[in-house]
């Protein structure tokens, strides 16, 4: 989906790829816009957001692709030209679920490629001492690089007896990663679904407040 020309005549836009309505969540940063406009006008856009679907390609990360692992290659090849392009432009970027795990892959971390029992509503932590229950749906998880900085995690451990690598082999892992910041890369991963939430619901207002409080803005915004 492109956008049409329209589109200039506001002053920010958050570009969605793959849309899925999350970029609604972060209405606050700018009109809403596909991935035509971002190539055309990288310096009107405050946000680029990465959304769920397929499995990221385990090769990305260095692993084989494990026996519940599915994948699209296509859409790796194509979403990882747009993040080069948003990374080359300084634009901040925002993952929700396949999204997320995506931006943690190109930070330099890696996936679980299979967990248990997230699925449906469940309580995550955050490092500010925040209690939240927000939505899950998914069936992979972020294990982000030392330089990241993870924000929340499930708390308690909804899989803690399986978390498969790319040789069907249980690994240890010390947190369920929910949301992580990417300082590297101007980049935070948000695993559950705020865009399935009501607008006022606390697991929404804290992917906006991460958001806001950690992406650094896009430079050309300013100038």
């Amino acid at each position: 989906m492109f956008y049409n020309g329209e589109l200039t005549l506001s002053k920010n836009y958050v570009v969605e790829i793959y849309p899925q309505d999350c970029a609604k969540v972060f209405s606050e940063w700018g009109k809403c816009a596909y991935d035509g406009f971002l190539l055309e006008h990288p310096e009107k856009v405050a946000l680029v957001v990465f959304t769920g679907g397929h499995d990221v390609h385990p090769e990305l990360y260095g692993e084989d692709v494990g026996a519940y692992t599915f994948t699209s290659i296509k859409r790796d090849m194509y979403e990882g030209m747009v993040f080069e392009y948003a990374f080359k432009h300084k634009i901040p970027m925002l993952g929700i679920c396949r999204g997320a795990q995506f931006l943690c892959v190109k930070a330099g971390g890696k996936l679980v490629q299979d967990v248990n029992n997230h699925g449906g509503m469940h309580r995550i932590v955050t490092h500010d001492g925040k209690d939240l229950y927000c939505n899950s749906s998914h069936h992979q998880m972020q294990l982000p690089a030392k330089d990241a900085f993870p924000l929340a995690w499930a708390e308690p451990k909804r899989s803690p007896n399986h978390y498969l690598n790319g040789d069907n082999e249980q690994i240890e892992v010390d947190r369920e990663y929910e949301v992580v910041y990417y300082p590297k890369i101007n980049a935070v991963g948000i695993q559950y679904h705020p865009e399935w939430l009501s607008f006022n619901h606390p697991c929404v207002q804290y992917a906006k407040e991460v958001a806001k409080s950690y992406l650094k803005p896009n430079p050309a915004l300013s100038s």
